[in-house]
């Protein structure tokens, strides 16, 4: 099978500056990887990347949000490291240290130095280290970019599409070398997500204006539930996983008198509850079941409605946790499977997708157990009946022609 970025293990690196200096940590002999090397704040991929990098930086160097204001966000960067199981796909931040502040490491650490960041490729370091800074520094922009950068990053509520305009709406505030930066902030914001590096590519390499992209995504997203509702036609009974605003638009489209929306709650944060009181008081009949109903419910149903927020690697449909499962069950029960996405959801060929996880304690919190709440996963394109776009059903040949013509965001 393929090896792509979805199959790497997800990692945070937060770099710290004052006075135009970085700070390394050299790794102590009780971590389970690189010991003795030099890193910045690092740490596994157990919530969201920007969230995660404000854990490590309290648990590893003693310093709250407060005292440390974003100011990079790096493309991911992809280290294949011969040691190693799998390849590491590594997530970057730059934070300024308040003036006054200090830092206090814990056990994982056996030193730290504020180094001239040239010098960080000179160190013998982990991994991608110097890569990594260099996709971050040096600093640039004002609070008010990176706080509504940090605020789309950590929201796990609103959907790709939503996001998406609000980070376009503050991209386009910037001129210059500024937007360019920007935009490689933006395409960063959410690695599970394809609508951030196919915009930001998009915006960097042709003659579109972030207002024009701003009006095709919104338009985009009516013509493609137009085609999904077309297909829906002949259904009385329709189950939904998660809460889609292509699947919302869809779905009015396509119901009428006598037929039935079935809508899983989506845990852990429930957003189908949110999707079936909305499609309830638009007059739709909705009956809501639990995500470990699925299997029970897709036999009874006449077809399965998703979203997506993303079409990435390995022709795999990216979408909620739990997508997989609803795809398994309607091949099983041989019930249609239909997925509806923006052509804008297919990201660039050798942009790195990832698995993100959420918060932890959205799903609970037991004792000493660890607990994983992986928010995404991702299903073969050739499990579904149809995936819609805009310009209709998509078809093999589309996807590679769409492909090629996009550009990763770079910033070579």
């Amino acid at each position: 099978m393929e090896t792509t970025s979805l199959d790497a293990t997800p990692v945070v690196t937060a770099f710290l500056y004052r006075r135009g200096k970085v700070l390394l940590l050299r790794r102590s002999a009780r971590v389970g990887t690189y010991p003795g090397r030099w890193a910045g704040v690092s740490g596994y991929l157990e919530r969201p990347p920007l969230p995660q990098a404000r854990v490590e930086l309290r648990e590893e160097a003693g310093v709250p949000p407060e005292d440390a204001s974003l100011r990079g966000i790096g493309l991911p960067l992809l280290v294949e490291d011969p040691r190693a199981e799998r390849p590491w796909l590594v997530f970057t931040f730059l934070f300024r240290l308040r003036p006054g502040a200090e830092i206090v490491t814990d056990w994982e650490s056996a030193g730290a130095e504020w180094v001239d960041p040239a010098e960080v490729g000179r160190r013998e370091a982990v991994p991608g280290l110097a890569e990594g800074l260099a996709r971050v520094w040096p600093p640039w922009g004002g609070a008010a970019f990176w706080d509504a950068m940090e605020s789309i990053a950590a929201d796990t509520d609103s959907g790709a599409t939503d996001l998406a305009l609000r980070g376009l709406r503050a991209v386009a505030r910037l001129r210059g070398e500024a937007r360019r930066r920007g935009l490689l902030a933006f395409a960063s914001l959410h690695p599970s997500m394809g609508v951030f590096p196919h915009l930001a590519g998009r915006a960097m390499h042709e003659d579109t204006s972030l207002t024009d992209l701003r009006k095709e995504l919104a338009a985009a997203t009516g013509e493609s539930a137009r085609h999904a509702a077309r297909a829906l036609r002949g259904c009385r009974r329709v189950l939904t996983h998660s809460a889609s605003r292509a699947c919302r638009e869809a779905l009015l489209h396509w119901w009428r008198e006598g037929r039935e929306v079935v809508v899983t709650e989506s845990r852990p944060k429930r957003e189908g509850l949110d999707l079936a009181r909305d499609l309830a008081a638009e007059g739709l009949r909705v009956t809501v079941i639990s995500d470990a109903q699925m299997g029970l419910f897709v036999s009874r149903c006449d077809a399965v409605l998703v979203g997506a927020d993303a079409i990435g690697p390995g022709d795999q449909l990216v979408n909620k946790a739990g997508t997989r499962l609803a795809a398994l069950a309607a091949r099983e029960a041989g019930v249609p499977c239909y997925a509806v996405a923006q052509t804008h959801k297919i990201s660039p060929l050798d942009w790195p997708l990832a698995l993100t996880p959420q918060e932890p304690a959205d799903l609970a919190r037991v004792g000493k157990a660890r607990v994983a709440n992986i928010a995404f996963d991702a299903t073969p394109l050739s499990w579904f009946t149809a995936v819609f776009t805009e310009r209709g059903r998509m078809s093999r040949g589309a996807l590679s022609d769409m492909r090629r013509s996009l550009v990763c965001p770079s910033d070579r």
